[in-house]
Formats: C-alpha cells, sequence, structure tokens
C-alpha cells in the first residue's frame, strides 16, 4: 500500500473503505513513489509465472482483483477464461473503463467471505494484496475451497506480522517518530489502519491453508531476507 501519512495519523479508517471509493486514495501498487513499487511489480509477475506455468488452468477467479491489475494480464491468453470479483463497485467501475477490446473478463460485486459461485468452479483461485483484509480469513478460504476445482490451485499473499521489515521502508513509516513507534507496535500496520488491516507470522499464514483444505506447494518471500514483508504461497485443493 502506498499512504499519505499526515491524513493517516489523524484519521482512524473503518472496513467501509474498502467499500468506497475513498481507498483507491491509498492503494497506488503502481506508483513509482511507492516505496514497495518494486516488489509489488515482481509479486505480480511470480504469479503471472506461477500460473503460465501450471497444467490444465483455463477458469480463473481473481478475488479482490480491483483495478484488473492482474486479470487484464490474464486474460490477455485466449485460453484463460477470467473472473473478476471485487467487494467495491468503484474498484470496477475504474476497471471497466479501463479495460480493452482484447480483453475479456467478467466482473462480479461480491464479498470474498460469500462468493456468488457454484461448488467446483474454477481451475485457480488468486488473490493478491487480499488477505490482510478479510475480516474471517478462515471463512474465506472455505469459500475459495469450495468455488474450486479437484485440486484446484489457490494463490493468496500476505503481509508479515512481524515489523522489523518496515524498518527498511522509511518512506513507508514518514518522519513522525510517533508513527515508527506505533507502527512495530500494530505489526506493521500504520496507525490509522489497525482496526481493519491485519498481519500474520508464516507460522500462522501456513496454518490457515492447512486447517481449510489446502496443501502449500510453493512459498515466495519479498522484501529483505532476514525480515520478508511479503509471503506469497501457490497451495493445492486436496479435500
Amino acid at each position: 500500500m502506498m499512504f499519505n501519512f499526515k491524513r493517516t495519523e489523524k484519521k482512524k479508517h473503518k472496513k467501509d473503505i474498502f467499500i468506497s471509493g475513498e481507498y483507491l486514495q491509498y492503494f497506488k501498487p503502481d506508483d513509482k513513489q511507492n516505496p514497495f513499487a518494486k516488489i509489488y511489480a515482481l509479486k505480480k509477475q511470480d504469479t503471472l509465472d506461477i500460473i503460465n506455468a501450471s497444467q490444465n488452468i483455463t477458469t480463473i477467479l481473481d478475488v479482490g482483483g480491483g483495478m484488473g491489475r492482474l486479470s487484464f494480464a490474464l486474460s490477455k491468453k485466449a485460453k484463460y477464461k477470467v473472473t473478476l470479483a471485487d467487494i467495491s463497485i468503484n474498484m470496477l467501475e475504474l476497471a471497466v473503463k479501463r479495460l480493452e477490446k482484447s480483453n475479456d473478463i467478467n466482473f462480479f460485486n461480491t464479498d470474498a467471505h460469500h462468493l456468488p459461485f457454484q461448488d467446483n468452479s474454477f481451475d485457480l483461485v488468486v488473490g493478491l494484496d487480499l488477505f490482510c483484509h478479510l475480516a474471517k480469513p478462515t471463512m474465506a478460504l472455505r469459500e475459495f475451497h469450495r468455488v474450486l476445482k479437484n485440486k484446484g490451485l489457490l494463490i493468496l499473499d500476505s503481509t508479515n506480522s512481524n515489523p522489523l521489515w518496515a524498518l527498511f521502508y522509511p518512506r513507508y513509516l514518514g518522519k513522525n517518530p510517533l508513527t515508527w513507534l506505533k507502527t512495530i507496535k500494530f505489526r506493521g500496520v500504520l496507525p490509522g489502519w489497525e482496526g481493519i488491516v491485519r498481519h500474520y507470522s508464516k507460522k500462522d499464514f501456513f496454518s490457515f491453508f492447512h486447517q481449510t483444505g489446502f496443501d502449500v506447494i510453493q512459498n515466495i518471500s519479498y522484501g529483505p531476507i532476514i525480515c520478508p514483508k511479503w509471503h506469497l504461497i501457490l497451495s493445492r485443493k486436496i479435500i
């Protein structure tokens, strides 16, 4: 995420920010001023590479896909039938405006915890920059499991709750020492967002998959080697 630091410190955000258009002011992964821009791009490319290298993938659900960063790239390949789902109508409207004639995407305004799709509908479910926003991650994972076909693939990422990675990104923390202290206290979450953004340890992140019928196949870490910012997991439905 990229944030307006002064505003963040003055305001406590509520969960409806993800539904309204207000979140668009903060989520700017491709902005060159974003301290995480390079690893955002790397995470996206790794995800595309994983999907393209996987066998028997045709139907793809991009949950929390927002403005279509991933969906647009996937839809350029004719073999993929892409569905973009997001809780924000504003995000989806932006995606539709950016839609090119070469893109073929189905759009759904829905909550990740209650997907409007039949069982066994997709070969792959992907959700980038989604997990930290889920109020009930286990419920959402069970939904992903339900809509996946037998042995379907799931790709999710999570931000590390060990906040030491934040020290490597001073532009994320800003100049206010109090912001630094509060961000460390809130496990890497900037003040103002601690009530609606959740970070997890690698162990806890893995446990969500094991609890909900997934087998972890691959893990990629991003950021400082000694304390990564993100963990990306490729998993397979096994039950």
